[in-house]
């Protein structure tokens, strides 16, 4: 009989250890929160993916966080870095290829790690970003390593990531913990991007209007980039709907490559063309100041003074003042 229960007893002994691993594979609420933060940059998208752990009056940096590589690897027993957050991998993904730290980094999400050391840390992306934590990281699946420097910071309880700075082509991305703020630049070569999305843009119900590919046109000339291509689509837009606007765009955009006979020619067309138009009397100033026809420039401002609207006429006289100085 004793060799019987205690036969049962095991079993129950491994059913509820069984029950106890299954139990610790649920989804729960969990001490440190997920979190998520994005970017935008341009056209681009910079996301990471990460659980946010609290200071609890410990000592995070060489005692919670050791120096160095010192994570016990199950996968191999050899040290790993830390996974710079809680729980799962920390991720970061991005949209289209960026720089990080001046680096290229092809589009996709990556795991991300930390070194951490006194003086300078080491961030460490990994093709692999669907493990647990940095348990089973392998340094063969590294994309990329690079070397930071941390910075003092004001105090924060709860780990966290975010962005500084952002332009049309960068941002800084952060990790910010304790006392300790780690920086790094991402950069997108946003031009070549958004003309790639524009021009997919035009493939769709862009595509139908005239006002899309002036619009198209207009991005080239304000960012001065792709102006071949911006004078193709602005042709487009003149081939669709000819008018005041898409012709004044025309020119601008001529003037922009140094067409510059080419330009004044449509600049003097348009204000045969639209008589009542003081947009094309303005535009005509311009292209005279720019050419360094001041008499010319002068008399056409004067003329588009008189017929501008009142939330113009400011600007304008400014113009006439510098002139006339």
């Amino acid at each position: 009989m004793r060799k019987s229960t205690n036969f049962i007893v095991a079993c129950f002994v491994i059913a509820m250890i069984g029950t106890n691993l299954k139990a610790q594979l649920l989804k729960t609420p969990m001490v440190s929160p997920e979190a998520l933060v994005n970017q935008k940059v341009g056209v681009s998208t910079v996301k990471i993916h990460y659980h946010r752990p609290a200071v609890k009056e410990r000592e995070i940096w060489g005692k919670l966080v050791p120096f160095g590589m010192t994570t016990f690897n199950f996968g191999n027993g050899k040290p790993a870095p830390w996974r710079a957050g809680a729980n799962e991998n920390t991720t970061i993904t991005f949209s289209d290829d960026a720089m990080v730290e001046g680096h290229p980094v092809k589009a996709g999400t990556y795991g991300l790690f930390m070194i951490v050391d006194p003086d300078e840390w080491t961030l460490i992306l990994s093709s692999n970003s669907t493990s647990w934590g940095s348990f089973f990281y392998d340094e063969k699946e590294d994309v990329l390593r690079v070397k930071l420097l941390p910075e003092v910071a004001n105090y924060k309880e709860w780990l966290e990531y975010g962005f500084d700075n952002p332009t049309l082509t960068s941002t800084t991305a952060w990790l910010h913990w304790e006392r300790v703020k780690v920086p790094f630049k991402i950069e997108f070569d946003t031009d070549n991007l958004a003309i790639k999305d524009i021009d997919n843009q035009l493939r769709n119900t862009a595509g139908f209007a005239w006002q899309g590919w002036n619009q198209a046109a207009f991005y080239c000339l304000q960012n001065n980039t792709h102006l071949e291509k911006g004078e193709e689509w602005v042709k487009k837009s003149i081939s669709m709907n000819e008018n005041e606007t898409n012709r004044n765009i025309y020119a601008y955009v001529l003037m922009a490559q140094n067409k510059t006979e080419e330009a004044m020619n449509i600049f003097k067309e348009n204000v045969k063309k639209y008589p009542e138009s003081w947009n094309v009397r303005d535009s005509m100033g311009e292209a005279y100041k720019n050419i360094g026809d001041k008499k010319n420039a002068i008399k056409m401002y004067k003329k588009a003074l008189s017929m501008a609207p009142e939330n113009q006429k400011e600007r304008i006289q400014k113009i006439l003042d510098d002139l006339n100085s």
